[in-house]
C-alpha cells in the first residue's frame, strides 16, 4: 500500500470514528521531539464521562523520519476549573514507517493542559511520552505537542 493511501485511509478512519462516536470536538496539532522531529497531527475527541475524554490522534513525522505515521488512541482524565483544564493521558497505537525504518507498536502518556477562552475554541500543549517496540528494538523519547480544537 502506497503511502498517500495509508494515509488517506487512516484518515477516512479517524473521520469516520469520529463521525459515529459523535465526537465532541476535532483539531490539529504540531509536535517537537528533541531530535528536531517534526510531527503534524489530526486529532479527535469524545468525552465518555465528566472526567474522562477518549482521544483519536494520526500524526505524520517530517525531517529524518519523514513519512513515520503515528496512530493512537488515548484515555484522558481531567479536571475543569474554568477555562484551565489540565489533563493526563494514557494509549496504545502503532507507528508506521518505511523502509528502511520498521513498523512496532507504541504505548504513550501525556500530560498537558487545554485553555478554552472562547466557547467552540481550545488551545492546549501537552509532553506525549513516546515508547515505540519494533524488530529494531525499543525507542522511547518525549514529543512536545500544542494545537487547536474546534468543539462542537
Amino acid at each position: 500500500m502506497t503511502r498517500a493511501g495509508c494515509i488517506g485511509g487512516f484518515l477516512a478512519v479517524l473521520f469516520l470514528v469520529g463521525g459515529a462516536a459523535h465526537a465532541t470536538s476535532v483539531g490539529l496539532a504540531a509536535g517537537l521531539d528533541p531530535t528536531g522531529i517534526l510531527i503534524v497531527s489530526a486529532l479527535t475527541e469524545l468525552p465518555v464521562s465528566s472526567d474522562f475524554d477518549l482521544r483519536v490522534e494520526v500524526g505524520i513525522a517530517t525531517g529524518d523520519l519523514a513519512g513515520l505515521m503515528l496512530i493512537t488512541g488515548s484515555v484522558l482524565a481531567h479536571q475543569v476549573f474554568k477555562p484551565v483544564d489540565p489533563f493526563l493521558g494514557l494509549g496504545a497505537g502503532v507507528a508506521l514507517t518505511p523502509p528502511p525504518f520498521t513498523t512496532g507498536l507504541v504505548v504513550e502518556g501525556s500530560a498537558g493542559v487545554r485553555l478554552a477562552p472562547w466557547d467552540g475554541l481550545v488551545m492546549f500543549g501537552e509532553v506525549r511520552y513516546l515508547i515505540r517496540w519494533s524488530s529494531d528494538g525499543i525507542t522511547s523519547g518525549p514529543v512536545y505537542e500544542a494545537g487547536l480544537e474546534v468543539r462542537f
